[in-house]
């Protein structure tokens, strides 16, 4: 494979990466998803054609795991959120209600 279809590739994953952070960041599961299996796939694709250049495949590597660090981290502070919220309304629930119990 060319140098060049190499690098366009990569430019499709940095696209792709990015479309799948903005979806995660507003939620968005369903479209999330098939961004991920078309991500796995150009994964794929690219690091066959790179098998032959170790030092641009552990510059992808690299580069994944940091994309791949940073979805994680977005997605643990929006469940830390979402936790926060709950408790938050669980608490002004009872409070709402302790005066009706009592």
């Amino acid at each position: 494979m060319t140098c060049s279809t190499l690098e366009k590739q990569n430019v499709d994953l940095v696209s792709l990466n990015q479309a799948l952070k903005d979806c995660v960041a507003t939620q968005d599961i369903e479209k999330a998803i098939g961004l991920a299996i078309q991500r796995q796939k150009a994964l794929i694709e690219i690091f066959e054609a790179a098998e032959n250049n170790p030092s641009k495949l552990e510059k992808l590597a690299a580069e994944t795991l940091e994309c791949l660090s940073q979805e994680k981290i977005l997605l643990r502070a929006q469940s830390s959120k979402k936790r926060n919220d709950f408790l938050l309304r669980k608490s002004a629930i009872q409070a709402y209600m302790a005066p009706i119990a009592a």
